[in-house]
């Protein structure tokens, strides 16, 4: 993301929402590292929370975010009715919530069991791990799960999701056609797989496991940057502390299957600070299960985060660091 523009972009919406100079920072500081589509999707859900009820100044603050990418945003009113879908908690092809909360059962255990037992190694995030984990029913619509995966097994899982029929694309080095149509479709994750009968997918998060089983999470975002699609990288290092605060290894059971999942302190960590709509339904849903002398331990935990701009994948088997 341009930082100017970004700047100029919050500087001309906090004309219409009353926002602190320390916020604006803030924002800038929360977005500069991201690509255009995270931040139209990210400040498009805030202005949703705060002004959906003023139709005039709803409109008004759209466009403005619109104009950050007219390439990649759609216009105005199909951002009303995405964003409507979404404070909703709605899937797309009118699926009821028993059928969703079926779908999630179903698919979790086969998925999770296969992972098993091919020894992949990786954790069920997010609030759905959450309210398992913490034997709490299923409330609410979930489009997809989280799961953080170990890059190293990242082609494995590719064979796995194939043959379970679903779509999959591993996106962190794309060349220019996939990024054109990654843009396109407006796809929520680096690494996918999407189920072809309706808008439900698994949604991949990436790290690397460190010699003292510490992890590094990396993030990826992309940019032209002249003829191809430059690629940079964000890694979080934590230390053995650190990723114990972040990831249970403690596994949960569920139904006739077993898988580690993120702490709950991490989930509601992260939900306190998008809040959107599910979100602040979510944390108050997780809030008697936080342990809070654990959770202001992870507030306090340090990350050593490193950024490689413009990378390369140097090989058919990706970049390894």
């Amino acid at each position: 993301m341009n930082v100017l523009k970004l700047k100029e972009t919050i500087d001309t919406l906090s004309k219409v929402v009353s926002v602190t100079d320390t916020k604006k920072q803030e924002l800038i500081t929360k977005y500069a590292d991201k690509t255009d589509q995270e931040v139209i999707k990210g400040l498009a859900l805030t202005i949703h929370q705060l002004l959906k009820d003023n139709e005039a100044l709803y409109t008004y603050s759209l466009e403005i975010i619109r104009n950050i990418n007219r390439d990649i945003c759609p216009p105005v009113d199909e951002m009303k009715e995405r964003l409507n879908k979404m404070f909703v908690n709605e899937v797309n092809g009118n699926m009821s919530l028993e059928d969703n909360h079926q779908l999630i059962n179903e698919t979790l255990t086969k998925i999770t069991k296969l992972f098993n037992q091919y020894g992949i190694d990786y954790y069920v995030v997010g609030a759905l791990a959450c309210f398992i984990k913490t034997n709490q029913p299923l409330f609410r619509y979930h489009d997809d799960i989280d799961i953080m995966l170990n890059e190293d097994d990242i082609s494995k899982v590719g064979e796995i999701m194939s043959q379970c029929g679903y779509d999959f694309h591993d996106d962190r080095f794309p060349n220019m056609s996939r990024y054109r149509e990654m843009q396109e479709t407006n796809q929520p994750h680096i690494v996918i797989a999407n189920n072809p009968g309706n808008e439900f997918h698994l949604g991949f998060f990436t790290f690397k496991r460190n010699d003292d089983k510490s992890i590094t999470m990396r993030d990826y975002s992309h940019r032209i940057n002249n003829d191809h699609v430059a690629v940079d990288i964000l890694e979080r290092q934590s230390d053995l502390e650190g990723t114990a605060l972040w990831y249970d290894d403690n596994p949960t059971n569920f139904m006739d299957t077993s898988f580690k999942t993120g702490t709950v302190e991490s989930v509601y960590l992260l939900k306190e600070f998008t809040k959107r709509p599910k979100d602040i339904t979510d944390m108050q849903k997780l809030e008697p299960f936080i342990n809070k002398e654990k959770l202001a331990k992870l507030k306090e935990h340090a990350t050593k985060n490193t950024k490689y701009s413009d990378v390369l994948d140097l090989s058919s088997s990706k970049m390894q660091m």
